[in-house]
């Protein structure tokens, strides 16, 4: 039961991680889009977009594997 419970903390984290990062990232984006932003700009949108990226990986293996967000290895039953 722990580590179901586990998992889906990992896999809320993930969907937290997603829009956290990818909301600022895209209203960035279209605000360089639209003139309003400068292009510049694009470079945050890109590393931002890349932590997000790689951090929802993360909790999504974590979540399959049934691994807590805030732990490296399971539980011990």
């Amino acid at each position: 039961m722990k580590t179901m419970w586990d998992g889906l903390l990992s896999f809320l984290a993930a969907i937290a991680t997603a829009i956290i990062t990818g909301g600022p990232s895209w209203y960035t984006y279209q605000a360089t889009e639209a003139g309003i932003a400068p292009k510049w700009a694009l470079g945050f949108v890109f590393v931002l977009g890349g932590m997000g990226l790689i951090l929802t990986i993360a909790f999504l293996r974590k979540a399959k594997g049934g691994i807590s967000p805030t732990r490296d290895r399971k539980r011990r039953s």
